[in-house]
């Protein structure tokens, strides 16, 4: 039986969906491998039917991507689930040294992460700004794994996200009643990461670098970036953590992050 499922939220055409597929498909530890989709195409269902996956279509009436990860969420049976990005790689190890960390370390975790890296085209971006930033903000898990502290769990989310959400693997036995929300179409992941800080369970952190994420012109996180919707979420956010005046310098250093996933 199987304990760990990837779900795949597959939207539109992405080009780089039948490689994400493969490299679940290639993971040392076989997991589950499920594809979801609002957008279904006759591109996907190819996918679908060569990998021989099982898929889900959500025909909810809400839109957007809390829509689309609560629904993966959903669908997945396992203890374990990982949203899986559909441009994104994922390393032969990952669900391998999830399980890992499940069974021999702590099993009241909320959400177990990664490391991870860039990748820019073809090259794999191994040093960059937002990466110095994110393990500075991290800096407690040097000296714990696995940290259940309300406190320190904020304060490593409070000057920024450091973890990385493709990354995220979500334990279904914590997290009663979790749900991404609506109100946001950027940083539902932060707000997500914030609100859990605030339960009993601990958040667990591998550090290693485990998958590579995709940074590209078409992304969404792209697109989010240019129309200046992250920054008004970002802002919003940082507002509710540290107010209004110290919110606005924060602000202005991320628009130096932000560059780092322009491409």
């Amino acid at each position: 039986m199987k304990i760990h499922t990837f779900v795949i939220p597959a939207y539109n055409e992405s080009p780089y969906l039948e490689q994400c597929i493969q490299s679940l498909r290639a993971q040392k530890h076989e997991s589950q491998i499920i594809i979801t989709t609002s957008t279904p195409n006759n591109y996907i269902k190819t996918l679908v039917d060569k990998y021989q996956l099982d898929y889900f279509i959500n025909n909810s009436d809400e839109k957007g991507i809390a829509s689309n990860w609560n629904f993966a969420l959903s669908k997945s049976s396992t203890v374990l689930t990982t949203i899986a990005h559909q441009d994104d790689i994922y390393l032969p190890d990952f669900s391998e040294q999830i399980i890992k960390a499940y069974n021999a370390n702590c099993k009241d975790w909320l959400i177990a992460f990664t490391g991870y890296k860039d990748l820019v085209g073809t090259a794999v971006r191994n040093i960059s700004l937002n990466d110095i930033v994110k393990k500075i903000l991290l800096f407690p898990f040097l000296f714990k794994k696995n940290i259940h502290s309300p406190f320190i769990k904020k304060m490593i989310l409070a000057l920024g996200d450091p973890i990385g959400c493709p990354t995220v693997t979500y334990n279904s036995l914590t997290l009663n009643k979790f749900s991404f929300s609506e109100k946001y179409a950027c940083i539902l992941d932060w707000f997500a990461w914030y609100e859990l800080a605030s339960r009993n369970g601990s958040f667990f952190f591998i550090n290693q670098t485990l998958m590579l994420h995709r940074i590209h012109a078409a992304s969404e996180t792209s697109n989010l970036i240019k129309n200046g919707k992250r920054k008004l979420e970002e802002t919003e956010l940082l507002r509710k953590i540290w107010g209004k005046y110290f919110a606005k310098l924060l602000i202005a250093v991320y628009e130096l992050g932000h560059k780092q996933n322009k491409v």
